[in-house]
């Protein structure tokens, strides 16, 4: 609910109220049954398209729109090489997120898959979408 409000290196964001407010929403939702959104855009599923990555969201309220920049930002693909690179975007709907890299033919897509993401992806209500990966490649801090 504050991927997108906190500092790199403090787990205490400086944006108190920004917080304060989406905590209310959550609150006024679930515990006073207020018809408002409350939940953060979710990944829903992915189908690829020829060279692109159609990605569904949940929970999207009035729909979908990029905060700040024309297209999303903090979109990663990979192909069958599992190598991922940074992606371009393009919202399409009230729910969907385009999503392709040159010379790529996605497999598997990843969003602000980082220890300090650039997430632009939000709902209308201003509520920031949740990371997310296709992917269940083994990380490189698992166990061998």
């Amino acid at each position: 609910i504050i991927i997108d409000v906190g500092e790199g290196r403090d787990i205490h964001p400086r944006d108190k109220q920004t917080v304060a407010r989406r905590l209310a929403r959550w609150a006024l939702a679930k515990d006073y049954g207020m018809e408002i959104a409350h939940q953060s855009p979710r990944y829903r599923s992915m189908e690829i398209k020829g060279n692109k990555a159609m990605i569904t969201f949940g929970h999207v309220g009035a729909g979908l729109y990029s905060f700040d920049v024309a297209n999303p930002k903090g979109f990663a693909v990979c192909g069958k090489d599992k190598k991922f690179v940074w992606a371009q975007t393009r919202i399409v709907g009230k729910n969907q997120v385009e999503v392709w890299a040159e010379g790529v033919t996605p497999t598997q897509v990843r969003y602000a898959w980082a220890a300090n993401p650039v997430c632009t992806l939000m709902s209308r209500e201003g509520l920031p979408a949740t990371p997310f990966r296709t992917d269940d490649f083994k990380m490189v801090t698992e166990g061998k």
